[in-house]
């Protein structure tokens, strides 16, 4: 588990993905970054709780889509599961 400075971010690794709490911006984006390249597991989807996400901006979104991107080359897919209603906004 990750956690980032005065707890804006936090990353626990799950079965099959991770579970984001927190806010995601320009300042811990760089732990999400890690935490997601190489991407979890060796095959198969994996899976980002983003039930408890309070904020994310433009560089949480992009390492998303980053993210996203690696997989489809592996052949693999990232699913954004139950996402909070920020999430959704910004999506």
């Amino acid at each position: 588990m990750v956690t980032e400075p005065a707890e804006l971010l936090k990353i626990e690794f799950i079965e099959g993905g991770l579970r984001l709490s927190g806010e995601i911006d320009a300042s811990c984006v760089a732990s999400l970054a890690s935490s997601l390249n190489p991407l979890p597991g060796t095959s198969g989807d994996v899976a980002i709780n983003l039930a408890n996400i309070r904020f994310i901006d433009s560089s949480g979104l992009r390492e998303l889509i980053d993210a996203h991107q690696r997989a489809e080359r592996s052949g693999r897919r990232v699913l954004m599961t139950d996402p909070s209603p920020v999430v959704v906004r910004l999506f």
